[in-house]
């Protein structure tokens, strides 16, 4: 078990910090530019943006991997 795990800052908020849900909803996810926003799928808050998803998807590996 790693315990220093590095922290990566990218914007995007994994778990909704207004109601803790994991779920996202993007409009045309296929076709979305990088400054299209991220809401939250049960409480329509604002998680952030396409590119910050991409960026945390590429610098995430490993990270969650149990």
């Amino acid at each position: 078990m790693n315990l220093h795990q590095q922290v990566i800052s990218t914007g995007f908020k994994i778990i909704c910090t207004d109601c803790g849900s994991l779920a996202i909803k993007v409009a045309d996810p296929a076709h979305a530019a990088g400054d299209t926003i991220i809401e939250c799928r049960r409480c329509n808050a604002v998680r952030g943006t396409v590119a910050d998803l991409h960026t945390l998807a590429r610098r995430g590996r490993d990270l969650f991997e149990f």
